[in-house]
């Protein structure tokens, strides 16, 4: 649970958007005081003692750079179970992943990174560009119908804590009446939830059907910092046919950082709703 995360990880790929990631997970850690570790997975045992020694390098030279250290991590494995039995050991409470754009994104189709962590409660958050420097911070968080969309609640609370935030709840308006009455019950729980909280917020409504370009839209002339986005197990052979609508969103053109989070079974015992 995030709660009890003591690290943030950065998966290294020796690229510029690694980067970007670390520059984003160094913000992070220095509001939350949570431990930054570089990770990168080996196919092979004989490679571990090369590339732990190229990441510790880079660790001594973001000492240097930044003035802040990082540990590093060499893990044996596929992508995916690397650094899920890495984030699992080392209680990883978020992952930061630098992308090239949609290209990017795609590299991952297969091993998945939407749900790198499936079956864990770990928020993954995809970052285009470096963090910009700015006074305020903001959290554009969709609602929809779906129950598990009040996941995402939990994480604004926990970013609440540490960072002074604006958030913006964004819902879509359906032709169906019915579809609508669950959003709105959404909704009004969130913003109760959040009034609760005393977490400042406003809402928006968009047409469902440009829903995520009408989030972008939004996000570039507000300035937003994080978008949220609830992701689902996308593991299978259609991964590799089909392209979910939310890697659109996550690969954003505006490149505004996108929160993945993938609901599980186990979430709901953590989440003081149903």
């Amino acid at each position: 649970m995030i709660e009890n995360g003591k690290t943030i990880f950065v998966p290294w790929d020796f690229k510029g958007v690694s980067e970007y990631a670390l520059d984003h997970a160094l913000f992070y850690s220095s509001k939350t005081k949570l431990d930054v570790c570089l990770i990168y997975v080996v196919k092979k045992e004989s490679l571990v003692k090369e590339t732990k020694s190229k990441l510790d390098k880079i660790a001594a030279d973001i000492h240097v750079r930044k003035g802040k250290r990082v540990r590093t991590i060499v893990e044996v494995g596929s992508f995916h179970s690397g650094l899920k039995k890495a984030a699992d050991e080392n209680q990883a409470a978020m992952i930061f992943v630098g992308i090239d754009g949609y290209k990017g994104i795609q590299k991952y189709i297969g091993t998945s990174i939407l749900s790198v962590l499936s079956g864990a409660i770990i928020p993954s958050i995809v970052v285009q560009r470096p963090k910009r420097t700015r006074s305020t911070f903001s959290i554009l968080c969709p609602i929809d119908q779906r129950k598990e969309s009040k996941f995402l609640l939990k994480w604004i609370v926990f970013l609440a804590r540490y960072i002074a935030l604006k958030v913006y709840l964004v819902y879509p308006e359906f032709e169906e009446p019915g579809m609508n009455r669950k959003i709105f019950r959404n909704v009004a729980f969130a913003k109760n939830f959040l009034n609760d909280e005393k977490v400042d917020f406003a809402t928006e409504c968009f047409s469902v059907f440009d829903f995520n370009n009408s989030i972008v839209g939004f996000s570039r002339k507000r300035g937003i910092d994080l978008i949220l986005s609830l992701t689902k197990n996308e593991v299978g052979y259609r991964s590799f046919f089909t392209t979910p609508k939310s890697h659109y969103l996550i690969a954003n053109d505006e490149k505004i950082p996108v929160m993945c989070v993938t609901p599980t079974r186990k979430m709901w015992k953590f989440i003081p709703f149903k």
